[in-house]
Parts: structure tokens; C-alpha cells; sequence
């Protein structure tokens, strides 16, 4: 039986498998430094690193997307409270000029 370099080490301890997790989802030396010693102890285990990786990269990219589309709507809320201000400072100044018209009409 193959020896185990990444061994009892990292994948028996939760702290171990832990950090093993992280570095498969971040494909940091994932290949050569847990994959391939695994699967020369387990074949199959291919059927495992595959999916975690493509669920994760998903996971990861969902994350990402949201954040910046996240990003992008608040800055057009901003951008649409400033056109909403804009607006509604317009329509006070033109209310008061027609409350000064009718003003000086009556007067009259």
C-alpha cells in the first residue's frame, strides 16, 4: 500500500480536514499536494475532489456576483435619492414662486 505524504496529519484531525477543505476550494496546490496522494490510497476518490470543487467554485462565484451586483445597486439608490432630491427641491422653489404670484395678485 502507497504511502500517505498528506497523512494522518490533516485529514483525521476536524482542524486538518478544515484547512485540506479550504485548500481544495481555493485550488491551492490541491492537485499535487492532497489529491493525488489520496487517490493513489483511493481511486475513486476523484468522485469526491470533482464535485466539491465545481460546488464550491460556484458557491464562490455566486458570492462574488452578488457582492457586485449588491454594490451596483446601491449605488444606483444613491444616484436615484440624488435625482429625487434634485427634484423635489425644484418643485418647493417653483411652489414658492407660485405662492408668491397668487400672493401679490390679491394684493392687487
Amino acid at each position: 500500500m502507497p504511502s500517505r505524504p498528506h497523512g494522518d496529519a490533516l485529514l483525521n484531525q476536524k482542524g486538518g480536514s478544515a484547512y485540506s477543505l479550504f485548500q481544495i476550494m481555493t485550488l491551492e496546490s490541491w492537485s499535487i499536494g492532497i489529491a493525488r496522494p489520496v487517490m493513489d490510497v483511493f481511486p475513486h476518490a476523484w468522485l469526491f475532489f470533482v464535485p466539491f470543487i465545481l460546488i464550491t467554485t460556484f458557491v464562490v462565484v455566486n458570492l462574488v456576483v452578488g457582492l457586485v451586483v449588491n454594490s451596483m445597486q446601491d449605488a444606483h439608490n444613491v444616484e436615484a435619492d440624488e435625482r429625487t432630491d434634485t427634484y423635489r427641491d425644484d418643485v418647493i422653489v417653483r411652489l414658492s414662486e407660485i405662492e408668491r404670484l397668487l400672493k401679490t395678485a390679491e394684493h392687487r
